[in-house]
């Protein structure tokens, strides 16, 4: 769930992002929070790829539990000359929507 997660990201397609987030869905990002839709996530994230359009996110590390969340270890590189470590905590519904 999680790759393909940031693959969708990683491709700026605000249909296929907010297909992947529950109705009821909240985003905390670094530009701010976005929900309380999936329709609002999708159009905050698709805020962020017109803002940097050259953004991409690496997967380093995921680490599941038990439990419906996942912790992922990502490299976004913002451009060609500024990389950021991030660690996103990534919570699923029953249906494997992110919520």
């Amino acid at each position: 769930l999680t790759e393909k997660y940031f693959e969708v990201w990683n491709s700026h397609d605000r249909d296929a992002i907010r297909a992947l987030h529950a109705q009821s869905s909240v985003l905390k990002d670094w530009n701010g929070e976005h929900g309380p839709t999936n329709v609002d996530v999708a159009n905050g994230i698709s805020s962020i790829w017109d803002a940097v359009p050259e953004i991409k996110i690496g997967i380093l590390d995921i680490y599941t539990s038990v439990t419906k969340t996942c912790v992922a270890n990502i490299l976004v590189v913002v451009d060609s000359k500024t990389a950021l470590k991030v660690v996103d905590v990534i919570e699923y519904d029953d249906k494997g929507l992110v919520k």
